[in-house]
């Protein structure tokens, strides 16, 4: 076997198994960063009374709420604009065009919301691991599973209990599955809230809007992003 990286974040467990530590992008927080919020706080002990632990959590707790303190991201050039806007434009008038010139009449779907957000991200950050075409249509599909089936299983209990049940599983199974793609909960919401025209259509939701119109808008994300000098889309597929 090659040398092992004494640098590298894996966990060598036996001969032929490692375990991969490295935390979660874009969820937890560096040890180092911790430490500076950390830093001049007691640690707790055994000895430390059950007040005094609460306070010093409380402590930490406000410190993580003013924030890291970091630089925000520095404004773009104006052509990236020019390029958001056009992207955006078309992806969202294709579909929209699609909805009301020709399904609408039919009584089906072809237009959501949760597009506009994913339009956000395709156009807006196009390099965005949310953006690329596995969490494009991966996070929109899975979501909308999740939704009708909890729609099924639930809503006829509590509707309440069904919207929250479908949006807090569809964070899980996108993370689970490497697909997050924040206008994915927005598409688990609708599997639950949107009405169907007949009985039994829930399941159609999957297909049209959901899958036919995330493939619309990737379509428009490959053209238009690969027309600007700039930028190139997908960063990867899957």
């Amino acid at each position: 076997m090659g040398s092992t990286n004494p640098s590298s974040p894996r966990l060598s467990v036996s001969n032929s198994i490692a375990v991969d530590i490295t935390p979660p992008e874009l969820i937890e927080v560096p040890p180092d960063v911790l430490s500076r919020i950390q830093d001049g706080e007691e640690k707790p002990t055994e000895t430390t009374t059950m007040f005094r632990r609460c306070w010093i959590w409380l402590k930490i707790f406000i410190k993580k709420c003013h924030g890291l303190h970091e630089q925000r991201p520095k404004r773009l050039p104006w052509h990236e604009y020019v390029w958001s806007f056009l992207g955006a434009f078309l992806g969202i008038a294709t579909v929209s065009l699609l909805h009301f010139r020709l399904l609408q009449k039919h009584e089906l779907l072809f237009l959501i919301g949760s597009f506009g957000a994913s339009a956000v991200l395709i156009f807006g950050a196009p390099r965005s691991p949310l953006a690329q075409p596995r969490s494009l249509i991966g996070g929109h599909v899975i979501s909308a599973i999740c939704g009708c089936v909890v729609r099924v299983a639930v809503d006829r209990f509590e509707h309440s209990i069904a919207c929250a049940l479908a949006v807090a599983i569809a964070i899980v199974v996108m993370q689970f599955t490497e697909t997050t793609h924040p206008p994915g909960g927005a598409s688990a919401l609708l599997a639950v809230t949107t009405q169907p025209v007949l009985p039994g259509a829930h399941f159609l939701f999957i297909i049209m809007p959901v899958l036919t119109g995330s493939l619309a808008m990737l379509i428009i994300a490959l053209i238009i992003n690969n027309l600007a000098p700039k930028r190139t889309y997908p960063t990867f597929w899957w």
